[in-house]
């Protein structure tokens, strides 16, 4: 039971993102399911998204950026004041609309993301798994560094 406690938060942030995840796959697999509960449902994955997303801007390891496109994709499906909101936004605006218009990131945005994610990663595995463990996570941490970093980059503005 204490070892239950402990995890609490852990595992609400890891039960709210497969939540979302799974409803997200069964919206594009099942969308006929979805039509008396589009708006609510779109609202809701939105606003957990941004939530996430917010407290992924304070806490290591829990990624920021994807949660902030979930959330902007969400409320793209049910709410144009929230997407307006979301893409004149100080902090997340420039980053969507990079996504929408380039399908890429900013340089800034790959570095902070890529410097964020080597110390998590090393630490995670150092902490946590098993050997086996450690190769599969550390393949899927240098898997998304690539990936990251092989994204489009948004020409630079001149003003």
């Amino acid at each position: 039971m204490t070892n239950f406690l402990e995890q609490i938060p852990r595992n609400l942030f890891l039960y709210i993102g497969v939540g979302i995840f799974v409803l997200i796959i069964i919206y594009r697999f099942f969308p006929k399911v979805f039509i008396k509960i589009h708006k609510p449902f779109f609202f809701t994955i939105g606003i957990l998204s941004l939530s996430l997303g917010y407290i992924g801007i304070l806490i290591p390891g829990l990624p920021t950026t994807v949660f902030i496109l979930i959330a902007a994709w969400a409320f793209s499906k049910c709410s144009d004041r929230f997407t307006l909101w979301l893409e004149n936004h100080r902090l997340f605006g420039p980053m969507i609309l990079n996504w929408k218009t380039y399908r890429g990131l900013s340089r800034r945005a790959k570095k902070l993301a890529i410097l964020m994610i080597i110390p998590t990663f090393v630490l995670t595995i150092f902490l946590v798994f098993s050997l086996v463990g450690d190769l599969i996570f550390g393949s899927f941490g240098i898997a998304l560094c690539v990936w990251l970093a092989t994204r489009p980059e948004p020409p630079l503005e001149t003003s």
